[in-house]
C-alpha cells in the first residue's frame, strides 16, 4: 500500500515536471527554472531579450528531458500496474535503484545550485521524488 502511495505521487510528480520540460521546449518563459539565471547572459541560451524563452539547442535538450520525464512516468505507472510493464520483476527493481540514485544526485544538485529560482522550484521535488523511490524501494515485494 505504501509503495502504490509513493508510486502515485512519483508518477505524477514526474509527469508534471515532464510537462514543465515540454512547454520550454515549445517556447514557454521560463528558462531561468531549468537551466539558471547565470546562464541568461549567453546570448545562445535564451532567444529573447528577457533571458526567459530558451532558444536553440536548449530546447532541443528541454523535449529530450521532457520526454525522459514522460518514460519515467511510465516506469511508474507500471509499477502500480496501470500500463505493462516492458521489464520483468528484477528488471523494475534494478530501474528503481537507478531512479533513487538519479533522485538523490537530482537532489544534491539542487541544494547546492547558486541558481534561486531553480532551488526553490525543484530542491522539494527532487527531495520529495527520492523520498518516494526510497518508500518505494523498502516495501516493493517482487512477485
Amino acid at each position: 500500500m505504501i509503495a502504490t502511495i509513493a508510486a502515485i505521487f512519483a508518477l505524477v510528480s514526474t509527469f508534471i515536471v515532464a510537462l514543465f520540460y515540454l512547454a520550454l521546449a515549445f517556447g514557454a518563459p521560463m528558462g531561468e527554472y531549468a537551466f539558471g539565471r547565470k546562464l541568461a547572459n549567453t546570448a545562445a541560451v535564451f532567444s529573447d531579450v528577457a533571458g526567459r524563452v530558451l532558444g536553440g539547442i536548449h530546447r532541443f535538450v528541454s523535449a529530450f528531458t521532457g520526454l525522459f520525464f514522460l518514460a519515467i512516468s511510465g516506469h511508474y505507472a507500471s509499477e502500480i500496474g496501470w500500463l505493462p510493464s516492458l521489464l520483468d520483476a528484477h528488471g523494475r527493481a534494478y530501474v528503481l535503484w537507478g531512479l533513487t540514485g538519479l533522485w538523490a544526485l537530482w537532489f544534491l544538485s539542487n541544494l547546492t545550485t547558486k541558481n534561486a529560482a531553480e532551488k526553490r522550484m525543484f530542491t522539494g521535488i527532487s527531495g520529495a521524488l527520492l523520498a518516494a523511490n526510497i518508500l518505494i524501494l523498502v516495501f516493493y515485494r517482487l512477485p
